[in-house]
């Protein structure tokens, strides 16, 4: 390491939130259940009641839907994307992946340990 560079703190993570939005509530549960079976994400929160708006094929939508956010780390990242995409029933499910850049530790150690 050179003199310049610093250590990373112990809060820095490959922890990624994956947002994702289902057509209803009971749609959202088998998603993350099945999620959570398969060890993809280590912590699934529904928040229903979002309303969503967005063009599709040229005409203006507006859908309450339940709101996903998956907590899972960059190395799932892919197999989670295809298993959302296969198992939701959108044509084009939201599938956005945001990286998280620091938390804290524990919960990171809870998260990393919830996915082997």
């Amino acid at each position: 390491m050179l003199e310049t560079e610093k250590p990373l703190p112990d809060n820095v993570t490959d922890a990624i939130v994956v947002l994702c939005t289902a057509p209803d509530e009971a749609c959202a549960q088998q998603l993350a259940s099945l999620a959570l079976s398969e060890k993809l994400a280590a912590c699934v929160t529904l928040l229903p009641g979002a309303s969503s708006m967005y063009y599709w094929e040229g005409k203006l939508e507006q859908e309450y839907e339940v709101q996903m956010i998956l907590k899972s780390e960059r190395s799932h990242q892919e197999a989670l994307l295809s298993f959302l995409k296969q198992h939701h029933p959108y044509q084009t499910p939201e599938l956005l992946v945001l990286p998280v850049h620091a938390g804290d530790k524990d919960y990171l150690s809870w998260l990393n340990a919830s996915l082997r």
